[in-house]
């Protein structure tokens, strides 16, 4: 299954890149579930609060929608998975898959109650209020996987060398450790002999998995050869050191 997931997901984004795109297909489909849920939940509400019946047949679509966009999302999710993060089993990944299958069977199973009691079934409420408290949920680990350690730039080079790195290198390499490869933290690394050196390796990753990139090539149009410096010299002279202050704040 894995395999097959890895096939397929090399191939996608290889068809894609093809095309000049370059970015993860979840982040972009999967706000498609997101509103259609919180609408069926809303619509539902309106059609109590105000006594309009017709309102919870509208929510009905909503929820039909939200099935279905939610079998492309979490799809995209899978090959994503697989894509970018090598099939690791990241915490926020281990959440965001034990909450997107029972949300993807709640959606359903939603459908076919309609579909066999009809839109103004009593049932349909609670799935559509337990189906935004998924997605909520689904969204908030999605922001730790992409936006943790993320700090705003600042003019300071050292600032923004850490800036840099938060934001494209600290989800798989927290504290310039290795969450993919524990045994081959950033900190030890012989990438880090010179900045020609580890320019090179961060614009054509080596390390592999069964064959596979463990990283994505960052390019020039990711991370400019002058960032590149600034995040060189951030890992180089002071990632050690905010890791130190950062233990003792805690």
């Amino acid at each position: 299954m894995i395999e097959l997931l890895k096939d397929a997901s090399n191939f996608v984004y290889h068809f894609l890149e093809s095309f000049g795109y370059k970015h993860p297909l979840h982040p972009v489909l999967v706000h498609l579930p997101i509103g259609m849920n919180l609408g069926a939940l809303l619509l539902c509400l309106a059609a109590i609060i105000f006594r309009k019946p017709e309102l919870k047949r509208s929510a009905y679509h909503a929820l039909v929608l939200a099935g279905l966009f939610s079998l492309v999302a979490l799809t995209m999710g899978l090959l994503d998975w697989q894509h970018y993060f090598n099939g690791s089993l990241l915490k926020p990944i281990k959440f965001k898959l034990l909450i997107a299958f029972p949300y993807t069977l709640l959606m359903w199973t939603g459908i076919f109650i309609g579909f066999r009691v009809g839109p103004e079934a009593k049932a349909l409420l609670p799935i559509y209020f337990i189906g935004v408290i998924c997605v909520l949920s689904l969204g908030f680990f999605g922001g730790e996987l992409t936006f943790t350690g993320r700090t705003p730039s600042a003019a300071n080079p050292r600032d923004e060398g850490q800036s840099l790195f938060e934001a494209n290198c600290s989800s798989c390499h927290p504290s310039g450790g290795n969450r993919i490869v524990p045994d081959k933290p950033i900190r030890s690394s012989r990438q880090l002999a010179s900045l020609a050196t580890f320019t090179q390796h961060v614009r054509n990753p080596a390390s592999t998995v069964d064959g596979q990139s463990i990283m994505p090539a960052f390019t020039t149009d990711t991370i400019s050869d002058d960032e590149m410096a600034k995040l060189y010299d951030y890992i180089q002279h002071y990632l050690s050191l905010d890791c130190v202050k950062t233990n003792n704040d805690e």
